[in-house]
């Protein structure tokens, strides 16, 4: 079993990656460290958050199966994606570094980022063997890490279009979806599984253009 030193190293390397290769996206005008610095570590509370109503969930409905695991994939999406956008949006509605609709973007895939960190750190405390923590590394940082940037991303890219009901929606389905086909899916056809977020990305990066060609400013109630 990993140490508590390993897990945190092993979990917050592709978390950083990904931060650091989203960062690039508003390279012109970027945020402040101390801000991005707040905001992951938010997300990484927003994680803690979101365990109380998943236990209850869990405790409600307490069959096993595929079947079971299944269902709740939806709302435990959902409260996921929820609690990712209730601490970015307590903590940039009135902060004078929130002052272009690519910022929300940028704050978004941070705390999401955040968020997959403590995942990964759990997940890496109960890995037993070399291959499975080698496994648990590179499949979580492809893949749930990823999921995490990218759902989140399309989210504020709806919420700075107006439509945050849409974004929550598109994010939740993306996210459970995903949860889905990698249950469902066994062995080497995961790839596909991981393709699929790939297109979605590409889709986020196409979003990061629309938002920022022309350089969209915030005005009037945009942040509501």
């Amino acid at each position: 079993m990993l140490g508590p030193e390993m897990s945190i190293i092993l979990g917050l390397i592709a978390p950083f990656f990904w931060l650091g290769f989203f960062l690039m996206e508003d390279r012109e005008h970027p945020e402040p460290k101390f801000m991005i610095f707040l905001i992951f570590i938010a997300g990484a509370f927003s994680a803690l958050l979101s365990l109380s109503p998943e236990i209850y969930l869990t405790a409600e409905f307490p069959q096993t199966g595929l079947a079971h695991q299944s269902s709740l994939l939806v709302p435990f999406a959902f409260i996921e994606e929820f609690a990712k956008f209730t601490v970015v949006y307590l903590i940039i509605k009135y902060s004078k570094y929130f002052d272009e609709k690519v910022d929300a973007m940028i704050y978004m895939i941070t705390a999401a980022l955040g968020f997959a960190a403590i995942e990964n750190i759990f997940n890496l405390f109960n890995v037993l063997e070399f291959h499975e923590v080698l496994q648990a590394t590179v499949v979580r940082g492809i893949g749930a890490t990823l999921l995490h940037a990218v759902a989140s991303g399309l989210f504020a890219f709806y919420w700075m279009k107006g439509k945050p009901f849409i974004g929550l929606f598109n994010a939740t389905l993306l996210h459970a979806s995903f949860n889905y086909l990698i249950l469902r899916i066994e062995g080497d056809a995961k790839i596909y599984v991981i393709l699929i977020l790939v297109v979605a990305a590409f889709f986020l990066f196409r979003d990061f253009e629309i938002i920022k060609k022309p350089r969209e400013h915030l005005v009037g109630n945009v942040r509501a």
